[in-house]
């Protein structure tokens, strides 16, 4: 169950990249406080992207695994071998993090079904003025196929639907001004998409539930998101000022109503207060150039990976050290393979029925540089009871070096050490998934030359 394991150090290795390029964009907040807050918005989009780009773990396997003559070896056990305890360990975290997995969605499927039926409540405006101002703040946004509805079960403008959007009005009374402040709050969610994002950050935490990170940062983005939105239409607006916009939201401020698949207007007051705060505080909305957000992204990418790598590939050490700490190794006897024979040369006359080689044997014939204090690996394959694994190494180095076999189902290891040329042929006596390995126990590289057969 080596899947089981891998996957869960990905989601662990992703999650801490997530985790930690959050808490850099939190702290540009607080300290270098920068006035676009598009800019912050897109850094937050950045590092929940972060929670999906396996870099740590690409970075691991390249190191980890060569492709050679069309086929994979390993250095080292971390992507090809277990142990036991190591099974019995990740299946329970494995099952633990499926039943989280499981609840975190049926839990927004509950939140998403309850908001169906909220929804088979929406009815045709009923004001063809409320409708006549829809249309030309649609039409003004170049947007399409944005529904207007009512809902007498809601107490807050929402924007509804991935794919087909809708702006669903409670049965209240808007001013002119007010309706153009909700339609343009609504149609700008719409227009820059922040639906998808919210939707994309939920099926994080849905992978991610374990990281109580995530849910300070889906909470984040929404707020962030509320916050352009408000900024791009309140500032420098024809038809209101800054403060009727602020003095709308709090009108709105005892209204909460915010499910799974939905944007509200207002969400609670807490985000109001901060939304109004930083309204009174932006003069203007600043532009940021193109090669900021670049910047800004690749740094705090940089800034991410780099610890998040360099402590994963401690965590892969350490997998490997319980890995060998369980291992049980049998030391080989030499063998003798000298050649007393004398050559003869004769034609074949067919007396002797001949064999090809099975297509399931497979040799290999390398040529490789194994780094200090490594064992190379080369794939697992089925071997029966009775066959035979033969091995023949050459090492120009005088250097002691080791050979052996591991049964990735026992985790028993048979090995012979020796200098300069090894050859041994290993026989099997239970059946299984054999795995033909290299050793290098000293502190410099050297290169081998070797054929394997099994």
């Amino acid at each position: 169950m080596v899947w089981i394991r891998l996957w869960l150090s990905c989601a662990a290795f992703l999650s801490a990249a997530g985790g930690i390029s959050y808490g850099l964009v939190k702290l540009s907040e607080k300290f270098w406080k920068p006035e676009n807050p598009a800019l912050v918005l897109a850094l937050y989009k950045l590092a929940l992207m972060l929670y999906w780009v396996p870099v740590s773990f690409v970075w691991i396997a390249i190191f980890k695994t060569t492709y050679e003559d069309g086929k994979i070896s390993y250095n080292g056990e971390f992507f090809c071998s277990t142990t036991p305890s190591m099974r019995r360990f990740f299946s329970l975290l494995g099952m633990l993090w499926l039943v989280g997995f499981l609840l975190s969605v049926l839990w927004s499927g509950i939140k998403k079904y309850r908001l169906a039926v909220l929804m088979k409540g929406n009815v045709p405006v009923e004001h063809p003025h409320y409708f006549a101002i829809f249309e030309e703040c649609r039409r003004a946004y170049g947007l399409h196929q944005v529904a207007l509805r009512q809902n007498d079960l809601i107490t807050s403008p929402i924007t509804e639907g991935l794919f087909k959007n809708q702006v669903v009005l409670p049965f209240s009374s808007y001013t002119d001004t007010e309706l153009r402040m909700i339609y343009e709050h609504e149609l700008t969610h719409i227009k820059n998409k922040d639906l998808h994002w919210r939707i994309f950050a939920l099926v994080t935490s849905w992978i991610h539930w374990f990281n109580p990170v995530i849910y300070l940062q889906k909470n984040e983005l929404d707020c962030v998101q509320e916050i352009v939105c408000d900024l791009s239409i309140a500032l420098k607006n024809k038809n209101y000022t800054k403060k009727e916009y602020a003095v709308f939201l709090a009108k709105l401020a005892e209204q909460e109503v915010v499910q799974t698949g939905m944007l509200a207007l207002m969400k609670n007051k807490n985000q109001t207060i901060r939304r109004m705060k930083k309204m009174v505080n932006t003069k203007e909305l600043v532009r940021t150039e193109k090669r900021s957000f670049y910047l800004s992204g690749a740094v705090v990418s940089m800034l991410a990976l780099i610890p998040t790598t360099i402590c994963s590939a401690k965590v892969a050490g350490l997998q490997e050290d319980w890995i060998r700490a369980e291992e049980v190794v049998t030391v080989e006897k030499p063998q003798r393979f000298d050649n007393t024979h004398v050559e003869e040369s004769y034609y074949d006359d067919g007396s002797v029925v001949e064999v090809e080689q099975s297509p399931d044997e497979v040799i290999y014939k390398l040529e490789k540089r194994i780094n200090a204090n490594t064992r190379y690996f080369y794939p697992y394959r089925s071997v029966s009871a009775g066959d035979e694994i033969f091995i023949m190494t050459h090492c120009d180095d005088a250097v002691t070096y080791s050979v052996g076999i591991k049964n990735k189902d026992t985790d028993e290891i048979r090995t012979i050490s020796g200098s300069g040329t090894i050859i041994h042929l290993f026989e099997i006596s239970e059946s299984g998934m054999y795995a033909v390995f290299i050793e290098n126990n000293n502190d410099h590289a050297i290169k081998f030359v070797d054929e394997i057969m099994y």
